[in-house]
């Protein structure tokens, strides 16, 4: 083989190496840097969209702890006002009322007291016009002769029986108006009544600063 035909040879191989570069490898070579940037990209993506998603489960998580807090103070603020409301029901019911129940029965239960209030209530009702066939109950456990005693003569005079009978209840006394059929009560079932909605209200201040 002559000089020119290894010259022309190796120019013809060159010519193929150079182009299978230009025709194949270099574009490969593109496509392999596209896809590469392409992976990048969609990796760069997922990863986003992970953080996106759990930026969105943390807040929504946050929020789920918040709107339960709030249900559970709520919760807690209510149960505590109906248990500190139930403690000033108790309070009352065991120092108030059976304070008042005892103040009552000593108070009240008395012959002289007693003597007072059909006092009172018969000459409320002879101003009244109202006198006429009327009777005193006293409470069981009083002496009738020691209140007839403490009543006034005219007093005695306006009761149909000429003094006091007894009843079942245990302190103050009644008053019935015999042809009307009407009693006018202040036995201690009623003056207690009386006294707690008068005295509950300062008392419930006393006790609770409320």
């Amino acid at each position: 083989m002559t000089k020119k035909e290894l010259d022309t040879g190796e120019n013809k191989i060159q010519q193929i190496c150079s182009l299978l570069r230009v025709e194949t490898l270099e574009p490969a070579k593109e496509e392999a840097g596209r896809l590469v940037e392409e992976a990048k990209q969609q990796a760069q993506q997922i990863i986003d969209n992970a953080e996106k998603e759990a930026e969105s489960h943390l807040q929504r998580a946050h929020e789920q702890i918040e709107k339960d807090r709030s249900v559970f103070q709520s919760a807690m603020q209510q149960a505590a006002g109906q248990c500190f409301e139930s403690l000033k029901q108790k309070i009352q019911s065991k120092l108030f009322n059976q304070e008042l129940d005892s103040i009552i029965q000593q108070a009240a239960a008395k012959p002289d007291v007693i003597a007072a209030i059909i006092t009172a209530i018969v000459d409320a009702l002879k101003k009244e016009g109202s006198s006429a066939n009327l009777e005193a109950v006293i409470p069981r456990a009083v002496s009738a002769d020691e209140v007839n005693r403490l009543l006034a003569e005219n007093i005695l005079t306006a009761l149909q029986k000429g003094g006091v009978s007894l009843g079942s209840f245990a302190a103050g006394a009644q008053v019935k108006l015999v042809d009307k059929q009407m009693t006018l009560d202040l036995s201690d079932a009623v003056l207690k009544e009386l006294l707690a909605n008068y005295l509950r209200k300062d008392f419930r201040e006393l006790i609770f600063q409320a």
